[in-house]
């Protein structure tokens, strides 16, 4: 099962709300996500919470797990969090792979959801590099990068993933010029489209193919697509 600290205990129920428990939903609704954010989620937490985690992820994984390369020497997790789906792809791969995580790397004063160009943040890269190494990740399997800083990548990337974070919560454009450095026809990306990019007129000049693999019809709709064959340059 999952190991997580406190810390990272926390920071996930920040950036997963369909991990709050039925109390933990209701004391934000009822004093607001500013006091919930800053206080109250420091209380009532989730006796099961390793193992939901556990469930939630591996149900992620098999969203997607038969589209992957049957090899990936290099990770891109765009947006990772505390990296958690890394831990079940390095176990795929049987270690074989480096990661390059980036997020940035403070936790904002309140919660926004929605789609945006400058998103909330409520990470801590020093977390993620912990819990991935208490997971069974080799500490030079990890790069960690925080995208308010300037990012310099020359490995060429197999697999870009992002779950519920680029293209959901911010525009997919914002790494494009990263990925024309790093990324490649062959490199396959995976992740998750909001409302503003279902009808992929936007992704279709970026990329050859585009196919829907998984959708959630809720309050925040989700489209989970794979791309391939991208086209560089045209960034």
């Amino acid at each position: 099962m999952i190991k997580l600290n406190q810390k990272s205990k926390k920071l996930l129920l920040l950036q997963r709300n369909e991990l709050l428990t039925e109390t933990q939903k209701w004391l934000r609704k009822k004093f607001g996500r500013f006091l919930f954010t800053n206080l109250l989620i420091n209380y009532f937490q989730n006796k099961n919470l390793e193992q939901n985690t556990e469930n939630l992820f591996l149900t992620e994984i098999e969203t997607f797990k038969k589209y992957l390369p049957h090899s990936a020497k290099n990770i891109m997790d765009v947006g990772c969090g505390l990296g958690i789906i890394n831990i079940y792809l390095n176990s795929i791969y049987e270690k074989n792979t480096t990661f390059f995580l980036m997020d940035k790397n403070r936790i904002d004063k309140k919660i926004k959801y929605g789609f945006s160009s400058n998103y909330e943040s409520y990470n801590d890269l020093s977390e993620t590099k912990n819990l991935l190494l208490n997971n069974a990740i080799n500490i030079e399997q990890i790069n960690l990068f925080d995208v308010e800083k300037t990012i310099n990548i020359e490995e060429k990337i197999d697999l870009v993933i992002s779950l519920k974070s680029m293209g959901y919560h911010y525009p997919f454009e914002l790494y494009l010029k990263l990925f024309n450095i790093c990324c490649d026809e062959n490199t396959l990306f995976i992740f998750d489209l909001s409302k503003v990019y279902f009808d992929h007129n936007d992704l279709q000049k970026y990329f050859k193919k585009i196919q829907i693999i998984y959708q959630e019809d809720s309050i925040h709709p989700l489209r989970r697509v794979i791309c391939s064959g991208f086209k560089c340059e045209n960034i």
